[in-house]
C-alpha cells in the first residue's frame, strides 16, 4: 500500500465524524438572549422550592443537633 492512501482506518473515523457532525447541525438551536430570560424565568418560578434559598425549617432539618452537647 502506497502511503498516499488512505488507510481504511481513518475513512471510518472520518465516516463517524461526518455522522457525528450531521447530529450536531441537526440539533435545534435558540438565540442566548431568549435561553438566558426562560433561565431566569424558570428559577425565578421555582425559587420557592430550592433549599438554598429558602433555607430548611428546624423541624424537617435531618442534620440539626437534636440537644446541645453535654460534654462541654
Amino acid at each position: 500500500m502506497s502511503s498516499k492512501m488512505p488507510s481504511s482506518n481513518n475513512i471510518a473515523q472520518a465516516r463517524r465524524t461526518v455522522q457525528q457532525l450531521r447530529i450536531e447541525a441537526s440539533i435545534e438551536r435558540i438565540k442566548v438572549s431568549k435561553a438566558s430570560a426562560d433561565l431566569m424565568h424558570y428559577c425565578g418560578e421555582h425559587a420557592k422550592y430550592d433549599p438554598l434559598l429558602m433555607g430548611i425549617p428546624a423541624s424537617e432539618n435531618p442534620f440539626k443537633d437534636k440537644k446541645p452537647c453535654t460534654i462541654l
